[in-house]
């Protein structure tokens, strides 16, 4: 990538098809078993910077909290129990995943704790190295404290700083804010040279994304009674072409409710300039089978794959079914199994509107912007943006030409911008490992690749498990 001097001002241009496809670089990093070293040295770390009491009483008051929440006189969802959670101390939620995947794992929740799992282990791998971070101390002591509600920024400023120190930075500080001016959030020094760096951490999902999913939940409200009433065992399979929240919410209901009752085998139900809807049966011969020799954790990709046949990465599942549950010894908790399931039903979903697909995308711009205005006038300095994929590979299509536009043409306003890399990460639980991590690497540079300040570039895996290729990890097929 090189630099054009545009009317007096640095702005970075690259290309495309030869540096950054081949530059990019992809990992897939799994654990098979719950138990792992490397997260409980991380964790046991962590905890070490709480007075005892103060752990036990964040732990106990989630307990609580999923205790009364699982009574079956209480009208709240598994799913909303996790966002609920993490509400007012996000990262204690994040310390009772770990703790329990790690020690009682039937009431972890797969999903929640694959996305906190990976991190824990990698900064357990390098322990050693994060202790040598300058302001270590006080960076976790705001991950605990001040920051309780956005652990993910945090822990992306440790796990960079990490990447840093790897790439061999002999001194590599946490630089601590400052209410009169803006800062860069580190500093690296290696002989004579010295690199401020700045991370931005996305979240998790846009806020359109929010959006539409609370609008798919109002929909599929009045969809589930239908289907309940008529117990129906389908399993639907909804595009819509038309943006979500411009749609009524009794819109599947109206368009189905008459169709429903007359189907007998799988078919396409709808297909007009709105949605297009397939209808196929949920298998209760096979869950059956199943559930005679085992029990299913309830929610999980497991179960997910047992009533809709598959899992689909780029669409969304929802279910409703009749069931039989039981606890797993005396655990409490999300410790829930489904031993039976007499009847069920759900839906597959997702929007391709093109005016979606664009709102999910997000440009960094904003962020990079952002993170320009916290570097020195002088001096080279790096940006690291962190986001996750997990809108499926239209909209993380759409992000890549955005991100392409974005950095090829983004005004450095003067500053001394020598490299931006885009971690795109994402995490998930199959049924047959307790997590499994990707994430693919974006540089951007003024330079060569070897002349980047840390060839070594990824936050979440070890580099040693690089794969260059010229696809992104969303492309493949997951495990």
């Amino acid at each position: 990538m090189s630099v054009n001097q545009r009317h007096g001002e640095d702005v970075f241009e690259g290309k495309q098809n030869q540096q950054l496809a081949e530059g990019s670089e992809i990992v897939s990093f799994d654990k098979h078993h719950a138990f792992d070293e490397d997260v409980e040295r991380a964790f046991d770390w962590l905890i070490s910077f709480l007075p005892m009491s103060d752990w036990t009483n964040r732990k106990a008051r989630i307990h609580k909290f999923l205790e009364e929440a699982l009574r079956p006189d209480t009208a709240i969802t598994q799913d909303q129990i996790a966002r609920l959670c993490g509400k007012d101390d996000a990262i204690a939620w994040y310390l009772y995943q770990v703790h329990m995947t790690q020690h009682e794992p039937c009431s972890a929740e797969p999903a929640q704790a694959s996305r906190i799992l990976p991190v824990f282990k990698r900064l357990g791998m390098n322990l050693e190295v994060v202790k040598e971070l300058h302001g270590i101390n006080a960076q976790v002591e705001r991950l605990l404290g001040a920051s309780r509600n956005h652990p993910d920024q945090v822990l992306f400023e440790i796990l960079i700083a990490v990447v840093w120190k790897l790439n061999g930075w002999d001194e590599v500080s946490f630089i601590p804010p400052s209410k009169s001016q803006k800062l860069p959030d580190l500093k690296a020094i290696r002989g004579n040279d010295t690199w401020h760096v700045e991370t931005k951490r996305m979240m998790p999902h846009s806020g359109y994304s929010r959006k539409e999913r609370e609008k798919w939940l109002k929909i599929w409200a009045l969809l589930k009674t239908t289907l309940m009433e008529g117990r129906y065992p389908f399993i639907l399979d909804v595009t819509f072409h038309t943006e979500m929240l411009a749609l009524d919410d009794s819109v599947l209901v109206e368009k189905l409710a008459d169709k429903l009752k007359l189907v007998t085998f799988p078919c396409h139900l709808v297909s007009d300039d709105t949605m297009d809807v397939h209808v196929s049966f949920v298998d209760l011969r096979k869950i059956k089978r199943h559930l005679e020799d085992w029990s299913v954790k309830m929610p999980s990709r497991q179960l997910i794959e047992l009533i809709g046949g598959r899992w689909d990465r780029s669409s969304s599942f929802t279910h409703v079914m009749k069931c039989a549950t039981r606890r797993a010894g005396d655990a409490g908790g999300l410790n829930l199994y489904v031993d039976e399931i007499d009847w069920a039903a759900g839906a597959y979903w997702h929007c391709d509107a093109e005016k979606a697909t664009e709102a999910k995308a997000r440009d960094i711009r904003s962020h990079l912007s952002k993170a320009v205005s916290q570097l020195p006038d002088a001096g080279p300095g790096v940006i690291h943006v962190g986001m996750e994929t997990y809108d499926g590979e239209a909209v993380e299509a759409e992000r890549f030409e955005r991100i392409m536009r974005t950095v090829t043409a983004f005004d450095t306003g003067g500053k001394d911008l020598q490299w931006i890399f885009a971690h795109l990460m994402e995490c998930y639980s199959p049924p047959d490992k307790s997590w499994v991590a990707d994430e693919t690497v974006y540089p951007f540079g003024r330079g060569n690749r070897e002349d980047s300040p840390v060839p070594m570039s990824s936050c979440l895996v070890p580099h040693e498990m690089f794969d260059h290729v010229h696809a992104a990890h969303w492309m493949r097929d997951a495990p």
